[in-house]
Parts: C-alpha cells; sequence; structure tokens
C-alpha cells in the first residue's frame, strides 16, 4: 500500500501531538511552522545585558493535567526530564490562592523544551509560512511563501481561527454554512507578553506567579524562583484582554513603558532588557466542546487547536490526540 502522507499546518502542541502519534504508525508526516522556534505558545526566550541572562516563559506558562489520556502523557514526560510540577496553587495580589491543590506543570528546563522533545524525531520546516492550499488529482497542495509546495493526502490545519478562515478564503475553498458559522463564532482576546530583565530580584512572592487583577495586567511570573532562569532576573508580565485590545496599534515603546510602570510594584527593579510580543489570539473566549472539526473540503482535512476541546493547553494536546485517533481508524477502515 502508498504510505499515507499528512501536511499538518502549525507546530503548536496540537500540530506536534498529532505528529508524532502519526508517525510512529507508519505514516509521513511534515508540520510546517511559520514560527523561528517550534511550539506555538510552548515558548521561551533569553534576554542578555553583560552578564546577566534571563529566560522567560512568554507565552503559555504552565498547564494543567486532568483528563486521564494526557496525564498519562505528562507522567511520561516527567520521566524523561521535560516536564515538571512548578506548584500547586499559584497566589493573587489579594493573597488567596488559585488553583489550590491542583498541579500545575511546566517544561524543563522551559516551555519550549518540551515541544523540541515531541519535535525532536519528526519532520518539522520552521519559518515556512502557508499561504494556499488546493485540492488537486485527489492530493493536498499546500502553498508558502517561499515558494514551497508540499503534498498531503491528508491535510491538518491547527492555525488560530481566524488565520485557519482567511486561508481557506484565500484559496477558494467554501464550508458548509453550519461550519462556517461555528468557526467564525469563536472569538479571541489578544494578548501582550512583556519579558523584563532585572537588575536585582522581583518582589513576586514564591513559587513565582502572581495572578492580577485583570487590567491593565492580569499574570506576573518570576524566571527565578519558576526556576527557569538561575543566571539572570526577570519576570514575565502578560497584559489584561482589554488593555492588550486597546493599544493593539500604539508603538511598541509606549506599550513597554505602560506596562512595565504598572507591573514595577510587583519588579521592584531598574529593567536592563525588554521584549514584547502581542498574542493576536492568544485566547478563545468561547472554545468548542468537541476536540476538533472534520470533512472533505473538498478534500480530507481536519481542524483543531486551543480553540478546541475547551481550550488551554490541555485541550490543544487531547485535540491533536483525537485527531490521530480518527485519522488512523479512517484509514483502517479503508
Amino acid at each position: 500500500m502508498k504510505q499515507i502522507s499528512v501536511v499538518i499546518v502549525g507546530g503548536g502542541l496540537c500540530g506536534l501531538m498529532a505528529a508524532v502519534v502519526l508517525q510512529l504508525q507508519g505514516l509521513e508526516v511534515t508540520v510546517l511552522d511559520k514560527g523561528k522556534g517550534i511550539g506555538g505558545r510552548l515558548a521561551s526566550r533569553r534576554l542578555r545585558h553583560g552578564d546577566a541572562v534571563g529566560c522567560f516563559d512568554f507565552g503559555a506558562q504552565y498547564f494543567k493535567a486532568q483528563h486521564p489520556l494526557f496525564l498519562a502523557w505528562v507522567e511520561d514526560w516527567i520521566k524523561a526530564g521535560v516536564v515538571k510540577v512548578w506548584a500547586e496553587g499559584m497566589g493573587t495580589e489579594t493573597g488567596t490562592i488559585r488553583s489550590q491543590g491542583v498541579k500545575l506543570y511546566r517544561g524543563e528546563p522551559s516551555n519550549r523544551s518540551l515541544a523540541q522533545y515531541l519535535a525532536q524525531d519528526l519532520k518539522v520546516v520552521n519559518q515556512e509560512k502557508v499561504n494556499a492550499f488546493h485540492w488537486q488529482d485527489n492530493i493536498w497542495q499546500i502553498h508558502c511563501d517561499s515558494g514551497g509546495i508540499y503534498q498531503g493526502d491528508r491535510l491538518v490545519v491547527t492555525a488560530p481561527l481566524p488565520q485557519t478562515l482567511e486561508l481557506l478564503t484565500v484559496s477558494n475553498i467554501n464550508l458548509p454554512a453550519d461550519i462556517q458559522q461555528t468557526l467564525t463564532g469563536v472569538v479571541y482576546d489578544p494578548c501582550f507578553s512583556l519579558s523584563l530583565l532585572l537588575e536585582q530580584p522581583s518582589l513576586v512572592p514564591d513559587p513565582g506567579g502572581l495572578w492580577l487583577s485583570g487590567e491593565p495586567l492580569a499574570w506576573m511570573a518570576c524566571s527565578t524562583k519558576k526556576g527557569i532562569s538561575p543566571h539572570g532576573y526577570g519576570v514575565t508580565v502578560q497584559a489584561g484582554p482589554e488593555f492588550s485590545r486597546h493599544y493593539l496599534a500604539t508603538d511598541t515603546e509606549q506599550v513597554i513603558a505602560l506596562m512595565t510602570a504598572a507591573a514595577q510594584p510587583w519588579s521592584g527593579s531598574a529593567v536592563l532588557a525588554s521584549h514584547l510580543h502581542l498574542w493576536r489570539y492568544s485566547h478563545p473566549q468561547n472554545p468548542l466542546d468537541q476536540p476538533f472539526l472534520f470533512g472533505d473540503f473538498p478534500g480530507p482535512v481536519y481542524f483543531g487547536g486551543d480553540a478546541f476541546h475547551g481550550g488551554k493547553v490541555e485541550g490543544a494536546a487531547l485535540s491533536g490526540l483525537a485527531i490521530a485517533e480518527h485519522l488512523l481508524n479512517s484509514l483502517a477502515k479503508g
């Protein structure tokens, strides 16, 4: 039999989980990702100033594992040394504890390390932005800005839904009205994420994470107390959705100044270096309950990601696993 090929658009956790399972079952899998580094919101970076080097998780801060299937994967990652428990609950500025008694996991040494671990044996093409896909001669043709064209018997799209819908429009692919309405109905909040390399240790309390009022800031994390930055002091500061939406078109330096000032009571130090990142499609307000959508549009294509299975990191992982299971079952049934 011909080896079935699968092209996965998006190298976040959903795409990587699906890719790992499908490749283990003998399928030819290619993951295309527009970013420099793999992982989507499992994103980490370094900032340097002289001898100080700070490491920051500037995307997802932690994840939970409450579904038995995902928990089994997490336990394997812990044994492999790429995931550890960060805390069981996290403080708020009023002194209360959120998620008390629930294990909050992080990548080791950083969140991107988990994505790199999953991708280590996969065919991943970074900085490859897809601009269209077409079903031609019973195979998907995936076109990229680089001029590259990839082919697959099955297509899996895990990009944020507004980007997915834009790709479908450009590709002249019309979805059934109910599917179109479902995908269009998911609304995302934006989020500015600011990495600050500090001169002195931050004032963020142990274990290193702090939920704030929500506006203008929703979250701060101390990289040193989190355990991901042994050679530099730093904090990750994430803005609330209303602040982020209001300042979407504002000059970067102004946003940095506003967020730095708002974070001062908890950073408590001079700033040596900074970097601002905008997650335009950070949090789906109304994620879908189902793990994915599938259909012949006009060839077999799956839509998945963190807008499915209730959202969050765990939802994205379960979406990828469900896609892989459905695809394999469909092949087994012929």
